[in-house]
């Protein structure tokens, strides 16, 4: 499937608008509806206001001096577990382009084959974009995914990798990342979820550059945004 490219005006408001409700929407504690639609978009790099999202006066320190771009997922500065341990920011990821992949643990249909997806882009990326790029894994399901779940998860997938970090911190700051990216879940009923499969590429300032919703869709998408990131 080719990529299609979104108009950049309209994405750019649309991502400041969830950016900008995403306090709200952890706070009310609101679970969306599931929108499936497998399709692979390629966001075209752009210049956006740098007050569209005002950042936390507490953010991390910022691998560089210049302001963020108002789209930035960096402006979210919930602070993050990973597997190892550490407790690690979105903006300590600067500089990098990244790939983000919200899944959780348990599952044993979609979200084993989008980390298979994410292992695919990696393995495609040319050597020197390959060793820039960073991997977040973050679960949605906090509770039962703990960093020392996590850390037998990763290793169970092969996955410890110095390039990959599996995330995990509160609800609220899940679903703020969630609303961010795009990605709906909710409990199945079943003691799992229904959720957005997706895929997204930041470049190194944080902004979204490509989205792919669905499963095995290949990783030539993502491999050329990232390649543009650099």
């Amino acid at each position: 499937m080719r990529p299609h490219l979104l108009v950049r005006t309209g994405f750019v408001l649309v991502l400041a608008l969830m950016l900008a409700a995403c306090a709200s929407t952890a706070a009310e504690g609101a679970t969306p509806a599931i929108a499936p639609a497998p399709t692979a978009h390629v966001v075209e790099p752009h210049a956006v206001e740098p007050h569209a999202v005002e950042p936390h006066a507490h953010a991390a320190p910022l691998a560089a001096d210049a302001p963020l771009p108002g789209a930035s997922l960096l402006h979210l500065d919930d602070v993050w577990t990973d597997h190892r341990g550490d407790a690690v920011r979105l903006a300590d990821h600067r500089g990098h382009p990244t790939v983000v992949v919200l899944f959780y643990g348990t599952c044993i249909s979609a979200c084993p084959v989008l980390l298979r997806d994410a292992e695919l882009i990696e393995a495609a990326l040319p050597d020197d974009v390959r060793a820039a790029t960073r991997f977040l894994m973050v679960t949605f399901d906090p509770e039962r995914d703990t960093p020392e779940r996590l850390a037998a998860y990763a290793a169970e997938k092969g996955l410890d990798r110095e390039r990959w970090s599996f995330l995990t911190a509160d609800d609220r700051a899940v679903r703020r990342l969630a609303a961010a990216l795009g990605v709906r879940y909710r409990p199945d009923g079943q003691g799992g979820f229904a959720h957005t499969n997706l895929i997204t590429v930041l470049d190194g300032d944080g902004v979204p550059v490509a989205r792919l919703e669905g499963l095995g869709l290949g990783p030539d998408a993502a491999v050329a945004a990232l390649r543009a990131a650099r």
